[in-house]
Order: structure tokens, then sequence, then C-alpha cells
């Protein structure tokens, strides 16, 4: 009875292995400072990304993705932890890291590239992030080469891989570079000088809106000798046509860059036949102005800084070569628990996100839960003063709220204005839209205990 016993035991552990070993690999791509208004699944017709159309030309693209914060260290802690930035930022460790979790439920995890995950060190924070393997760099070749030595490797796991990128964050050197100031690319140059014949038109909306938000135009064009550290961030006060269209030439440049690095480590993939049991994802942390609004860098609400790419790839499993343009997505919440239920695993019940597979999959196991917005944190620190705004964004509407300053409050119609030229906040016929949005921002407040003051919210 006992020998019995042992036998089924052994047999229940040994399908239980088999089980965790048929669950897919998990690669996330996460690239730097690359809008999703320039790719070419959103309509950019400048540049051309290999890597990336074969993503998804075997999944999907979600052109509404938006990141919970236009800035590196916000935005990476909210995908480490699946939490909104006011909360993960300011006490990354507090919450549970989706590399831990995975290494827990049976993963080999591994991350290789650029961390900057709030203001924590990798190796100093390996017991709370999980990541069994690591190699930090901020060279994406370097990068590239360690992901591709990995998955060359004999696996007895599925393995759960972040590789993560430092491109287009590149341009910033760029725009230094052509204002005369001078720095050093971390994965090769870009050409600086280029033919404007040769280079993008300005976008449609490079003007700047009326009744600009203070929280945006008090870090515009900031001093060179009395402001240089945030003139060496934007450095485009004297920049005409020609400079702003030979930085859009260059950024895509960029992005094409990391494309190609992204084209290797799915080849890669495909060439070790793990590609049909990879599911790969594929984002980035917060945009780039590309020349809108007159706006290089982050730090805006406007689509190009907030909007990023979105790819959820699994070959034979995901809807192939579709693009979902209604789909609200919240990158750094929506990451977790997306990979959570492709490892079979539950996730806390406390996170806000949902789960992308229920969009992306051929045949989706339950109905996909709609959700009626998103909404995004941002805070700017400039010339001694302090703006925290929200963003609310819905199906049609965005709408921008910060707790003091000039212009505190606005609302695009993204529909008639997808370039947000002309807030229409004071207008009588949208003034139902404007206080639905405000009541959209008060339940998120209350219901996520975000620490955003509710009675900074017109009445």
């Amino acid at each position: 009875m006992k020998k019995t016993a042992l036998l089924v035991a052994l047999a229940g552990i040994a399908l239980g292995a088999a089980a965790r070993d048929a669950r897919p690999n998990i690669v996330l791509l996460i690239s730097d400072q690359h809008s999703g208004k320039i790719t070419t699944q959103a309509g950019y017709p400048y540049l051309k990304t290999p890597g990336m159309d074969k993503l998804a030309s075997e999944g999907v693209s979600f052109t509404r993705s938006y990141c919970t914060y236009p800035v590196c260290v916000a935005s990476r802690a909210s995908i480490m932890t699946g939490r909104m930035p006011n909360k993960a930022h300011s006490d990354l460790t507090a919450f549970p890291a989706i590399g831990a979790r995975m290494k827990n439920a049976g993963y080999e995890t591994v991350y290789f590239g650029r961390w900057h995950v709030s203001n924590s060190e990798i190796d100093e924070v390996a017991a709370w992030h999980g990541f069994q393997t690591w190699k930090e760099e901020k060279n994406d070749t370097f990068t590239t080469e360690h992901a591709v030595e990995y998955l060359t490797g004999k696996h007895k796991q599925p393995f759960f891989m972040v590789v993560s990128y430092m491109n287009p964050h590149d341009c910033c050197e760029l725009a230094r570079n052509i204002a005369g100031l001078g720095d050093n690319y971390h994965d090769g140059p870009v050409e600086e000088n280029m033919d404007p014949a040769q280079c993008p038109p300005l976008p449609a909306n490079f003007g700047i809106p009326p009744d600009e938000a203070e929280g945006f135009s008090i870090r515009r064009n900031p001093d060179p000798e009395t402001e240089r550290r945030y003139f060496r961030k934007h450095p485009v006060k004297y920049w005409g046509e020609t400079e702003w269209r030979q930085y859009m030439y260059g950024y895509d440049r960029l992005v094409e860059k990391v494309d190609a690095h992204i084209l290797n480590v799915v080849n890669t993939l495909e060439e070790q036949g793990l590609l049909e049991n990879t599911l790969i994802i594929y984002t980035s942390d917060h945009g780039d102005g590309h020349a809108s609004h007159q706006w290089n860098q982050k730090k805006t609400f406007y689509e190009e800084s907030i909007n990023v790419p979105f790819i959820v790839s699994w070959k034979g499993k995901t809807r192939p070569d579709a693009v979902d343009s209604k789909t609200l997505i919240s990158s750094g919440l929506d990451i977790y628990p997306t990979l959570c239920s492709a490892a079979g695993i539950e996730h806390p019940e406390s996170l806000q996100g949902r789960d992308v597979s229920l969009y992306a999959f051929r045949n989706p196991a339950e109905p996909a839960a709609s959700r009626d917005y998103v909404v995004s944190e941002m805070t700017q620190r400039f010339r001694g003063k302090t703006f925290t705004g929200r963003m609310v964004v819905n199906a049609r509407y965005k709408y921008i709220l910060f707790d003091s300053g000039e212009n505190r409050e606005q609302l695009f119609d993204l529909q008639e204005d997808p370039g947000e030229m002309q807030p229409v906040t004071g207008k009588r016929q949208y003034s139902d839209q404007l206080e639905a949005s405000r009541q959209q921002l008060r339940d998120w407040i209350v219901n996520t205990a975000d620490s955003f003051p509710l009675d900074s919210i017109p009445q």
C-alpha cells in the first residue's frame, strides 16, 4: 500500500513538473523613450522596423497604450510592481516584484540591459526583484549579446527574460549635439546634420496650443545661461525648422537601431525553436515629444510623450497582424497581471491592472472586461515651483488637471483634435463631458487611494 501511494505521489510530482514545463517562456522587451506615435503600426511612414513588424505580424498592436508616468524611473517602478507611481516610486520594495513572483512560480528569471527602476540599484535590491541572473548595460549591442547567449543555452524550466534597451533615449544626446552642447551616444551615433530634404516634415501639431498648462509651459525653453541644467534636457530655445526636422530624422534612426536588436532577439528565438512557445511583449517606459508642440523629451501628458507602443505576440496563439485602436491599455499596470496569467499564477487582487491576453488571444477564455479610462501621473518641478498633475483618458477625451498654476485644467477632444491643438475646456457644448471627466478622476482617487488632493478638482 505504501509503495503504491509512493508511486502515485511520484507520478503526481512528475505530472506537475511536466505541466510547469509546458508553460510558455515569456520575454518582455522594454525600450526607453519610444513614442507610440512613431511606429509603423500607428501609421508613421518615415522609418522601417522589421523587428517590431515581425512581432506585430504574429500578434496584436495596441495603439491606445499609456504609461503611468512620462519619466523613466517612475514608469519602470510601475512595470515592475503593477502599481501606480505615487505608491511604487516612493516605496518600491513594499510591493512584490514581478521577477520574484515568476521565480517563485518556477521560472528562470533573467534581466539584461537598462534598469533605472525608481531610485534603486539593481544589485542592491536583488532579494526584492527576484531575477536570478542579471547584467545591467547601457549599450544595447551588449544587452542583445547577453540575451542571445542566454537564449542559445539550455533551459530546464520555462524562462522569464526582460531585455531592457537604452534607445531611442539617445535622442537626448542627439538634441544636445544638434544644439552644440556635445554628448556621447550609448550605442553608436546617428546623423545629426541631415539635409532637410531627407528629413520628415514638421508635424501638423508643431504649434503650441493656447492656454497650455503651466505644469508643461514652465519647463519650455529654459535659459542656457541661468538654467543650464534644464537647457541640457531641452536645448531647443534657438532651434528653427531645420534643427527640429534633423532631430526627428535622428530620433527615427535611433528607433531603427533598437529595432535591429529586437529583430536579433526574435530571430534567435525562432532559430532555437522557441518562438511558438514564447509570449513576447514589447513596450516602452514613455514617449518623446518628437517636435510636436515644439517639445523634445518627456514630462508632458501630450500623446507623443505619454502614449507608448504595446505589442503582444505569441505565434499561433495571439491574433496575427491585428491593430487594436480602441482598447485602453495602462502599460505599467497591465503587464504584471498579463504575465501572471500567461504563467498560470495568481496576481495580487489589489492590482488595478487588466490581463491584456483577454484582448489579444485568438480564442479568449472569457469576454474581455471593458475599461472606461486610464490614468497617468506627473510632477513637474522647475524654477522653485512644483506642479502635480493627473491625466484621465477615455474613449474620446483627454482630461488634464494640475493641483496649481495657470490654466491648470484642460480637456481635449481626441476624435476631433488628435493633435491636441485646441482645448475645449471652456466650451459650453463640452460641459457635460468636462464634468464626467472630473468625476472619473474623483472615482479613481477614492477607489485607488491616490495621493492627489481630491479638493483640487473643480466643482
